[in-house]
């Protein structure tokens, strides 16, 4: 879609969770712990393409990065960086998702690893694709 002579995108973007049941002392069943799920978010193609960019250079050299997807009124940046408070390591960085808009501010962080971070590079990459 074209939004003031900018080639955007219409994105879902979700996030979903398991933990260990908080209602029992065993460690051995994991329950549905959290749903985020931001239906309708406007990306502007260059700055998706830039997401793209970072995905793949980080499975070459595991610098850190962060890139804002914002658009108007709502602000959208996605981050993958060692942060102390969470754990995690070089190979395994924090994953951060910031979203704001006029009457919401969000917050997401987890732990990933390559595969996860390659995963979603290339399913971003296929979800975008122009079929031949």
């Amino acid at each position: 879609m074209v939004l003031n002579g900018e080639p955007c995108l219409l994105l879902e973007l979700r996030s979903t969770g398991t933990m260990f049941r908080r209602d029992a002392s065993s460690f051995n069943e994991v329950v549905d712990d959290f749903d985020i799920r931001l239906p309708q978010v406007v990306v502007p193609r260059e700055r998706f393409d830039a997401l793209l960019r970072a995905l793949r250079q980080w499975q070459t050299d595991q610098e850190e990065f962060s890139v804002d997807l914002d658009w108007r009124d709502a602000t959208l940046t996605l981050e993958v960086a060692h942060r102390p408070d969470v754990g995690g390591d070089r190979w395994k960085p924090a994953f951060t998702l910031y979203y704001s808009c006029a009457q919401n501010r969000i917050e997401v962080t987890f732990l990933v690893d390559a595969s996860c971070l390659l995963e979603w590079s290339e399913g971003l990459e296929q979800a975008v694709a122009v079929p031949n």
